[in-house]
């Protein structure tokens, strides 16, 4: 598994693309709550509010990460936001690879 992430996360640096965390979650019921984990996510260092896609009906928040960053060093703060916001994680995925759950 570390060793398909590193190529995930080479093949994404060689290409200039940036890393898109994607996390299912439960408790998602309302705009607010979108607009709630909108805003902590986006206050994180590694994106903004402009990244961040939040679809209230399918309990999915994604996070493009902005360039210059990778994901892994940064998974932990945006599960702490979701959790911290009141929700659970349970499965996280890094360019459509499942990561966890």
């Amino acid at each position: 598994m570390k060793k398909l992430l590193t190529i995930l996360l080479l093949v994404g640096v060689l290409y200039g693309q940036s890393d898109t965390l994607t996390f299912e979650v439960n408790g998602l019921v309302c705009s607010f709550c979108a607009y709630g984990l909108t805003k902590g996510i986006g206050g994180l260092p590694f994106t903004d509010e402009k990244s961040i896609f939040v679809d209230i009906e399918n309990q999915i928040v994604k996070v493009a990460l902005n360039k210059n960053y990778t994901a892994v060093p940064h998974l932990k703060q945006a599960v702490e936001v979701i959790k911290e916001s009141g929700y659970e994680v349970y499965k996280v995925f890094l360019n459509g690879v499942k990561l966890s759950g």
